[in-house]
This record gives C-alpha cells, structure tokens and sequence, in this order.
C-alpha cells in the first residue's frame, strides 16, 4: 500500500492508526478533512498539503468518499464563532477531520454542542504536517496509548483520596480528589470506549487524562508554560524562563505572582471575571498527558507554538486549569487556561502516580502487554 498511495512507510504507519483505529473509517462513510489556507503560509493553522493529500488517499483507500475543505477564516479575541460553511460541512459528514488550530471544541462551546447535536463523529488530527506524520509520536499505537490513558486512572477511582504534588521548582500543594462519577467519562470506563461512550470527540493521537476534580486545595504552584490556545490572547508565550508563581487556598488561587508574564496573566483573568464570574480564580482541577512518545525535534516542528501543543500531551507534562469557570449564556467560550509542570512527583493514597515526571504506570504490565503486540512501531521508552 506505501507504494501504490505513494506515501511513506512511517507516515503511512500514522495514517493507519488515525484511520483504522482512531476514527475506524468505513466503506460509503462521507469524511470531510478541514484546513486553513492561511496555515500554509506561516499562522498558527499549520498545516501542508502533503499531509492532507496523503490523509485523503488513506481515507479513499478505505472506500469512503472524501472531501477536503479550505477556509479563510480570521479569528477575533472572544468573537470566535464556527463558520456557517464549516458547519454545513460538519452536518452532511459521517466523520470530520480538522487540522485547525484555532477551531477547537476544547475552547469554542458552540462547537462542542454542535458536533453532539448533529451527531457527527469528530477527529482532531494533531501531526498536520508530512514531518510530523513521520515522526515516532504520530506512529505510536493508539491502543498503547489509549491503556496508558485507562491504567493511569487507576489511582484516581477512590473519593476523597489524598494526593501530594511537588516539583523542583518548588510546588508544594496537597489536596483531595473527588468521586470520578461525578464527571462523565472518567476513570473506570473501558480502556477502548471513553471516547466512543462519552462524547464524539476523538483526538489523534490521543493526548490527556480526563480531568480530575478536586478539592481542599491548598500550597503553590510554579510553572512556566501553557497550552497555547489562550496565551497568544494573553500575550504571552507559550513557555517563558522564569517561572509564575500560583499560591492557593482551599481551591483558589489568592495570588499571581512573578515577572512580565504573571502580569499579563492577572490581567486577563480580571478581564475573564467580568465575562465568566468568581470561577475564573478557582483552582480545582488537574489533568497530565498520556503519550509515551510526544517529543518532537526542532526540525520535525520549527513552530514553538504548535511544538508546544504536542509536549502538553507528553507523559511528563501535568497541568492545572487556571480557574474552572464554564461557559455560560452570554460567553460562549471555556476558559480553558492551563498552568503546565515537567517534573512532578505526586502520590494519590499510598500510591506513587509520578516521580520526578516520570508516570509509574507506563510499566505496568497491562501497557506492556499492549506495546509487544506492535513490535515495529514505537512504545514505551525507558526510563532515563
């Protein structure tokens, strides 16, 4: 099939996850592939033809019919909005594929709703770029990283269990987790059907934890990089040098502090207040990335941005969400700001999740099973 499609082997490998067991694309399906014109020429919307050229003949080759959509579509801080094309697009597909960095669901709610109401199943494709496809982390097995993803909730299945978390920046917090009932979807479901059960919303490759809710948070966190989806909002880069500095008490966060980029962030926050409320400020949740191979080089992403963006999935990288306000009537959007730490060693109970950004689970014998079914591909690296 490489040489017939004319794509090369590791990129094919990814294609191949994505396609066949990611979005399990069928024979007659009608699958739309979404891309910004302006991503080819330098913004945020990366992306190349090549990728979406190969992507489409992976597609094809399964007998679906495939259809690629370009957009022109220039974002403005809190109007976002999806574009009437795209939604029609969305509405007449049994499956979308969107390369767009700045169409995310995880920030715009209309989104979100409009996928669930229209039922249409949706793909995040992450490596929109021909290097990124070749690269070990878009080749990685799905099912590797989807049980990383099921074990690692393990720890997290007991209400109000205890958990301690440090850095050697100097992050001190304790707190206690809460019943992972109460939010749909996580911990518990089987390995291979959180996503299919709980939404239609299917990344590629897949990247986080589900967020864990807690509370009685208390200590401080220092960290020095986000997602970059809100910080280019917020003028700020998507990892700085000298790290901000969160102090908590009982789940919210009484002081920012730091240099050029605490400011930038207490200032958007305050902004976020008058559009979100009190829950702007709240500290109750965190997650961590789930993928045992996301780092790429330089030359495989020259993009800081984007770069950024793969790293967060990277089992190393655990992130709090600065404040948990949801969207309401009159702000259509999540404030989705993430405070993001490499290195951490939390314990939940007697359990030790991490040490020293190393996550225990990616040993555990169920994760290994699943990597020596694909001896070819990329799986779980060793510990340096």
């Amino acid at each position: 099939m490489s040489h017939q499609l004319g794509i090369p082997k590791p990129a094919l490998n990814s294609l191949v996850q994505m396609v066949d067991y990611d979005a399990q694309v069928k024979p007659g399906e009608e699958v739309v592939i979404l891309a910004h014109i302006d991503g080819l020429y330098g913004s945020d919307n990366l992306v190349d033809e090549q990728a979406v050229s190969w992507t489409q003949a992976v597609v094809q080759s399964r007998g679906a019919n495939c259809s690629i959509l370009w957009i022109d579509e220039i974002m403005k801080a809190h109007e976002w909005r999806l574009p009437p094309v795209v939604k029609g697009a969305i509405a007449n597909a049994d499956l979308f594929i969107n390369t767009s960095l700045d169409l995310a669901i995880e920030e715009i709610a209309e989104f979100r709703k409009y996928i669930e109401e229209v039922n249409t199943w949706y793909v995040r494709m992450f490596p929109v770029t021909a290097p990124l496809l070749m690269s070990e982390w878009a080749q990685t097995p799905h099912e590797l990283v989807v049980m990383v993803r099921h074990v690692s909730s393990d720890p997290f299945m007991t209400h109000m269990a205890k958990f301690v978390m440090t850095d050697p920046n100097g992050t001190e917090l304790e707190g206690y987790t809460l019943d992972p009932v109460q939010r749909p979807g996580i911990p518990g479901m089987p390995y291979n059907s959180w996503r299919r059960d709980a939404s239609h919303y299917i990344p590629y490759p897949e990247w986080v934890h589900p967020p864990i809710n807690c509370q009685d948070v208390n200590g401080v966190l220092f960290f020095n990089c986000m997602l970059p989806w809100w910080s280019r909002y917020m003028g700020v880069d998507p990892a700085w040098a000298d790290p901000v500095r969160i102090d908590v008490k009982d789940s919210r966060m009484v002081k920012i502090s730091g240099g050029k980029e605490a400011d930038a962030i207490n200032r958007f926050l305050k902004v976020m207040e008058g559009k979100v409320g009190e829950g702007i400020w709240k500290f109750d949740t965190f997650h961590f990335g789930i993928h045992p191979n996301a780092k790429v080089t330089d030359d495989q992403c020259p993009h800081a941005i984007y770069k950024r963006i793969i790293d967060h999935s990277h089992y190393s990288n655990l992130h709090w969400h600065v404040g948990s306000a949801p969207a309401n009537d009159n702000y259509h959007y999540y404030p989705h700001i993430t405070a993001d730490i490499r290195n951490v060693t939390l314990k939940v109970n007697d359990t030790l999740v991490y040490d020293e950004g190393y996550l225990m689970c990616l040993q555990d014998p169920r994760v290994l099973e699943v990597a020596a079914k694909y001896p070819d591909l990329p799986g779980v690296p060793d510990r340096l």
